[in-house]
């Protein structure tokens, strides 16, 4: 699967995308939405982990973008806040997110998100 990991903490994008890799995806980290975007348009991609929170655009924002843009990715949010989880549910569902890893979170959880977004 080809996956886009979207995370302004360039070491937790970094480290997972590796980690990605080593399961086998086409993994590529990006470390701001705007970066996200030019990489959507250019390469298109199976699925994208992006953060709830990053800066200039966050990471809802930019997913909404990609939809009127009909990028149809799946898509797996970030976020270490719950309460914006919680506030941004509806939207989420809208936008057809399913999945968003609470941090902190483990390998296992990202795998077990990873083989339900593959199905």
């Amino acid at each position: 699967m080809r996956i886009l990991v979207v995370d302004d903490n360039r070491l937790l994008a970094t480290v997972l995308a590796d980690h990605l890799a080593a399961r086998g995806h086409q993994a590529v980290a990006a470390f701001d939405g705007h970066l996200a975007e030019i990489f959507c348009d250019r390469d298109g991609y199976d699925l994208v982990v992006l953060d709830m929170v990053l800066p200039e655009i966050d990471g809802v924002d930019l997913l909404e973008r990609l939809r009127k843009k009909h990028h149809r990715c799946r898509a797996v949010l970030i976020t270490g806040f719950s309460e914006l989880h919680e506030k941004e549910t509806a939207r989420l569902a809208q936008l057809g997110v399913s999945d968003v890893l609470e941090k902190p979170f483990s390998f296992s959880d990202v795998d077990a998100i990873i083989e339900r977004a593959a199905v």
